[in-house]
């Protein structure tokens, strides 16, 4: 797709985890997906649609390095409750999922999505075909991949649906957790990644009680666990890290592991921790920012991720070194670096995912330059992006917002049996239901007794 944005008032560019660029009245030319011109003044060739920036803030698209899209079927059926109680809940929702189900749920979250100015987004849930298919729907890119454990992991049709994606979509494999997989299937997960260079993609040191059963079961911690076994490598993503210690850190940026942090889907599910930020970035871990799933976060919104990360940083820290700047180029290029999509940066050769943002509103003002990044991080709100672009084509603007809504309202239709089937199991579930929830609530509840170990 091939657009221009003319005299942008302020062009934002994340250039370092320390240098964010500020640029004013500047051109931005996107050709076949790519940005091809990015100067004070570019050539418009003939026939292309352009786009009058004079009042907007042009930046990079968020990226949402995690998350369960089609979650927001979910979307306040178990808030309140702690981890093993809202896991309680959701695994028996989970039981009554359909394909159509997950189509249109994840339909409604790319919509979100889109609405938030996210331009692509890395997922991990059932049906990960239909996943995909939503998102190619409204024009998001997407990685997502087969579940292990649950889908055939047979990659020659993943790479199929890649070659006939246009490159909006790679593949990843999705590995639950170290203690939710036997460890046969584990294995099986890591010799596939390594023969066809795919990523695994992996919930890790989520809470105490995780770290603690992983310790009982193997001996070691999580990250020590993966590193004694060789399977820490660049191929890996690692989800969460809110319980890690600073030697599996040294592990992990030895061998060039990704992170993705979470701070709000912790902070509400009482995880008890808060990924160790600061010295992550001191080790030069590439870190990525997620919303983790609309069930336990509420929201796919990037921008409050931004702000949370921050807050939540300061709050635990009682310092002020993560600043706005950082939160910025994690939501953006690191997200997008995590996903291995050069993006999250305007440049040349970098692909057409832009956000244009609406300045004229009181909570953006005053809008100097060197307030901007600060405004973006703490102050902006959804209903400041006016348009979201993704490879060159808009997803998301007040024009295309009826065809949106329209989408929407037939997703909602499909969406409200199951609905209505899980609030009558709401009141149902209670623990004792399942053995193996009894078990692991046990094991959470001990590991709470000897959490100061950790």
């Amino acid at each position: 797709m091939s657009l221009l944005l003319r005299q942008c008032k302020y062009v934002i560019s994340p250039l370092s985890l320390h240098e964010i660029a500020v640029y004013g009245e500047r051109d931005i030319l996107i050709e076949n997906g790519v940005i091809e011109c990015f100067a004070k003044h570019c050539d418009a060739p003939r026939g292309i649609d352009i786009i009058d920036c004079r009042e907007f803030i042009a930046m990079p698209a968020l990226g949402n390095a995690h998350t369960h899209a089609a979650m927001v079927a979910l979307r306040g059926y178990a808030d309140d409750y702690e981890l093993f109680e809202w896991l309680e809940r959701v695994w028996q929702a989970e039981k009554l999922l359909s394909r159509d189900v997950v189509y249109f749920a994840t339909l409604i979250g790319c919509i979100e999505m889109a609405m938030s100015g996210i331009g692509a987004f890395q997922d991990m849930y059932f049906f990960p075909d239909e996943v995909v298919r939503a998102a190619l729907k409204i024009g998001l890119r997407v990685r997502t991949g087969p579940i292990v454990g649950i889908d055939n992991l047979d990659m020659k049709r993943w790479k199929a649906l890649e070659s006939s994606s246009n490159g909006m979509f790679n593949t990843v494999i999705n590995l639950h957790s170290l203690y939710g997989v036997d460890m046969d299937l584990i294995e099986k997960a890591f010799e596939l990644s390594k023969t066809h260079s795919i990523d695994i993609h992996m919930h890790i040191s989520e809470t105490r009680r995780e770290v603690f059963e992983v310790k009982r079961r193997f001996g070691k911690l999580p990250i020590e666990f993966l590193e004694s076994r060789g399977w820490l490598s660049p191929r890996l993503i690692a989800v969460h890290l809110n319980w890690v210690t600073t030697w599996e850190l040294d592990y992990i940026a030895r061998a060039k592991v990704r992170v993705v942090v979470n701070p709000t889907s912790g902070a509400k599910l009482a995880v008890g921790g808060f990924a160790p930020l600061r010295e992550m970035l001191e080790r030069g871990i590439d870190v990525g920012l997620g919303t983790d799933g609309a069930c336990s976060s509420n929201r796919l919104s990037i921008l409050r991720e931004m702000r949370m990360l921050v807050l939540l940083y300061r709050h635990n820290y009682w310092d002020t070194w993560i600043r706005a700047s950082h939160a910025l180029y994690i939501a953006t290029r690191g997200s997008y670096g995590v996903m291995k999509i050069r993006g999250g940066v305007i440049e040349p050769g970098a692909v057409g995912d832009i956000v244009l943002i609406d300045l004229k509103t009181p909570w953006l003002y005053p809008t100097t330059p060197t307030r901007l990044v600060s405004h973006i991080v703490y102050a902006l709100e959804q209903s400041n992006i006016r348009y979201t672009i993704v490879n060159g084509r808009v997803v998301w603007s007040p024009e295309t917002s009826e065809n949106l809504v329209k989408l929407f309202l037939e997703a909602t239709k499909h969406i409200d049996r199951y609905i209505d089937k899980i609030e009558e199991l709401r009141e149902d579930v209670r623990k004792g239901d399942d053995p193996e929830l009894v078990e692991r609530f046990e094991l959470f509840i001990a590991s709470r007794e000897i959490a100061n170990a950790f």
